[in-house]
Formats: C-alpha cells, structure tokens, sequence
C-alpha cells in the first residue's frame, strides 16, 4: 500500500508534464528526492536535504502556477506544457547537482524501479539500452497517447467529475498499461540489461 501511493505521487509529477522534454528524466527529480524512502537510501546529508527541500518547494511553486493557467485556459495549454518542461528540466539539473555522482547513479537505478518501463521515453536511457530507430518511434506514439489520456484524466478530476481517489486509480492503471506497451518493444538482451539496470530493491 506505501508503495502504491509514492508511486502514485511520483506519477502523478510525471504526468504534468510532458515526456519529451529536454531533461532526460520522465519525472521531477526534486519531487522523487523528497520521499523519505529515497533520501534514506541515497544516505542524504541534513544540508543536502535542506537544499533539496528549497528547490522542491520553488519548484511545485512557480509550477502550480502555471499549470493552473493552463488548466483554466484551453489556448494557454501549450504554452503552459512548455514552460513546465522548461521548468522541470532546469530544476531537475539543480537538484542533480546537489548528489554526489554516487548517489547520482543510484537515484537513476530507484528511477527505473519506480516509473518502470516509461522512464525509456528518456533519450539517454533510451540510447543506454541501443533501441534503434522504429524503437524509439514507436515509444514516442505511445509516449503521445499517454500524455493525452493522463490529460483527460486530470481534466476529469479537475472538473468535479471524478475523485481524488479514482483519479489515482486511472493514473496508476494507465502507468501499467502504457510501461507494459514500452517494454513489448525492447529486444529479450534489451530486457535483461534493462533488468540488471534497476539496482538492488528500494526498500519502502
């Protein structure tokens, strides 16, 4: 159940934004990192953890913001999409930045462990595992309709027409779905390298 809901949270940061962005991670970093279960694994130090908490809070700031303006306004989405993966990416590279390149590799197997195959919409993960072009292609479409359908999730939710609840749950089972159709497309080497990429169990 713990597990499930800092799934949930983390998933819930990727989907506001879009998978293609210039920043190589699906997710927001500064979001993951203040989990308490990761910060206890990657053995983070008191200024660390201050640092971090900083940015994270700068970060959901200036974000909530603009998501709100997209949310409220159908022409300003766009733009909205963009200035959130601008947003993302400089803050990611920021809290990158405060890891040592130790905790910077580890952080990167507890990634995959916990966006599973979608973090393989990054292009250095993408060229770590050698995918070739009809891979990365096809990823890309099914990057795009995930990206569509957690939309109208969140505009359902945003609506009035579901719950907190329900929105979680179609997130989640939209996570499974669209990790399942990215992982169809690697080679059997391609999955076991994948496998040996994840690192030892985040412990939760």
């Amino acid at each position: 159940m713990k597990r499930a809901l800092l799934l949930t949270a983390l998933l819930a940061v990727a989907l506001l934004t879009s998978a293609t962005a210039a920043s190589d991670s699906p997710a927001s970093v500064p979001v993951l990192l203040g989990l308490e279960p990761v910060r206890q694994d990657l053995k983070l130090t008191t200024l660390q953890c201050a640092l971090l908490d900083s940015l994270r809070a700068e970060y959901k700031a200036k974000v909530g913001v603009v998501a709100a303006v997209g949310l409220a306004d159908k022409k300003a989405a766009p733009k909205a999409a963009a200035d959130i993966a601008s947003y993302r990416a400089t803050y990611n590279r920021r809290a990158l930045n405060v890891l040592s390149p130790t905790q910077q590799t580890r952080l990167g197997q507890i990634e995959r462990q916990m966006l599973g195959a979608t973090i393989l919409t990054s292009v250095s993960e993408q060229k770590l595992l050698g995918l070739n072009e009809r891979q990365v292609r096809k990823i890309s479409e099914i990057s795009a309709y995930e990206q569509k359908k957690a939309a109208a999730i969140m505009k359902k939710f945003n609506d009035g027409k579901s719950t907190s609840f329900s929105k979680d749950i179609d997130l989640r089972n939209l996570q499974k779905t669209i990790g399942r159709s990215i992982y169809a497309q690697l080679t059997p080497d391609q999955r076991k390298q994948w496998l040996g990429l994840t690192g030892p169990k985040l412990k939760l």
